[in-house]
């Protein structure tokens, strides 16, 4: 988030920037696509490494918060830290209604993952009792995982999922139906901790991240085991549970809302656990770069890092903009007896790339300037409202345009959510003791 003037970790910001663009690039091909050819799932594929790569740099993120403010005189970094999860998790309902998505989205995941595993570090057990705990919980969300391809209750939501085409987008009609078995099989409770981006099939990734960052800062003799094992981890994945789930990544966008198969886990959590350690020992920061065009898509790749959450919010709003502006101008060739022609996915996704790369640093400096303005709070507020009152009114006449005014709320959290955060810190801030002469 901006407004940290702690040094920053080049290689981590880099990190979560490379796990933004490959989401980026996912997102702007997955939304209207044609069934994927060869080359299409390969790309595809290291496309899924988007969410492992961003959740395991978010784990480290809990400890250099913790090494920066864990001990801190006057700061009670806990319950500032607990805060501002639970408002983190809260605003990102607006996600969720921009997603029209009944489940946890992004936001909440790294809420709830971070709060609880910045409760699990504070404990200073040893790593391997981690480990042990970290497997407990990941063999809790295999139960549930194994339940689904096995259990009576899911039989329906079994046959529906097998008559989606591999490849399938989110536009196809099998995949709705689909999600809505799957929603009515679990409740609440189910879908916070095991369904899409929930607690149990991600936070393996955050508490990895945040284990191998302490590891090496206490001792950085320890690379090479944590090399070995990422390696194993890559290593074995095809191997891992074939007769139960046959497929070794995403089938269809379908499986992104079930994905924390052991396959899945172990070859993006050990390719994300490579990529850190190449970083750590290689990378020192775009500003170090004598080449032009190295210099810049690494700096645009740390940006990207430090402005994650406006990130999030702004990729989509470039996506949908650019499918808006097709789909006037295929309404308009239509009416007139024209040809319509749609953009190939790949063109969209470079469409997107760009977009969102310049209109990221812009939305952010908007924000920034904004935040110094006088009732800051209130003006967001009263936009995010009108926002979300103006989706509900188009929805049924106009969904295209119901989802453009949903944004209004999504940038509204991203542009509060910053100035919330400092608040709760000053909050949380006593001034320390004086201290005798």
């Amino acid at each position: 988030m901006t407004g940290n003037k702690a040094v920053r970790y080049h290689e981590i910001d880099l990190l979560k920037g490379l796990g933004c663009a490959l989401m980026l690039v996912g997102h702007a091909v997955r939304v209207k696509m044609d069934p994927p050819g060869g080359i299409d799932k390969v790309l595809l594929h290291i496309m899924d490494f988007s969410g492992p790569i961003f959740f395991f740099v978010s784990g480290m993120n809990v400890m250099t918060f913790l090494e920066r403010n864990g001990d801190k005189p006057g700061f009670k970094a806990t319950r500032f830290y607990l805060a501002a999860a639970a408002v983190l998790f809260l605003l990102g309902y607006t996600y969720n209604i921009n997603r029209l998505s009944p489940f946890m989205e992004i936001f909440q995941c790294v809420a709830i993952c971070t709060a609880a595993v910045y409760l699990l570090m504070r404990l200073r057990l040893p790593t391997w009792a981690h480990f042990i705990i970290m497997g407990l919980l990941y063999a809790l969300y295999l139960v549930f995982r194994i339940g689904v391809e096995v259990r009576p209750e899911f039989e329906q939501f079994r046959a529906l999922r097998e008559a989606i085409p591999l490849g399938t987008d989110i536009s196809s009609p099998g995949i709705v139906g689909a999600l809505r078995e799957l929603h009515g099989q679990t409740g609440p409770m189910i879908r916070m901790l095991f369904v899409h981006f929930s607690l149990l099939p991600w936070i393996t990734f955050f508490y990895t991240g945040a284990l191998c960052y302490r590891s090496l800062k206490a001792d950085a003799s320890k690379t090479k085991y944590w090399l070995i094992f990422f390696i194993a981890l890559f290593v074995v994945s095809p191997f891992l549970a074939r007769k139960v789930f046959p497929y070794l990544f995403l089938a269809t966008y379908l499986d992104l809302m079930l994905r924390g198969i052991p396959s899945y886990v172990t070859m993006t959590l050990g390719g994300a656990g490579l990529l850190y350690l190449w970083g750590r020992k290689y990378y020192r920061g775009a500003q170090n770069y004598d080449n032009k065009i190295v210099r810049w898509l690494a700096a645009r790749g740390e940006m990207l890092g430090k402005e994650s959450f406006m990130f999030l919010i702004v990729h989509w709003w470039v996506i949908s903009t650019i499918l808006l502006i097709e789909m006037f101008v295929a309404r308009i060739a239509e009416s007139r007896g024209m040809p319509v022609y749609q953009l190939n996915e790949w063109v969209r996704a470079i469409l997107t790339i760009f977009g969102t790369i310049f209109a990221v640093p812009w939305f952010a400096k908007l924000r920034d300037r904004w935040s110094q303005t006088n009732r800051y709070g209130t003006k967001i507020a009263l936009i995010m409202v009108v926002s979300i009152i103006l989706t509900f009114m188009f929805f049924l006449p106009a969904a295209p345009l119901a989802l453009y005014f949903s944004y209004g709320a999504s940038f509204g959290f991203a542009f509060i959510y910053p100035t919330l955060r400092l608040r709760l810190r000053r909050r949380y801030t006593t001034s320390p003791p004086a201290t005798g002469a």
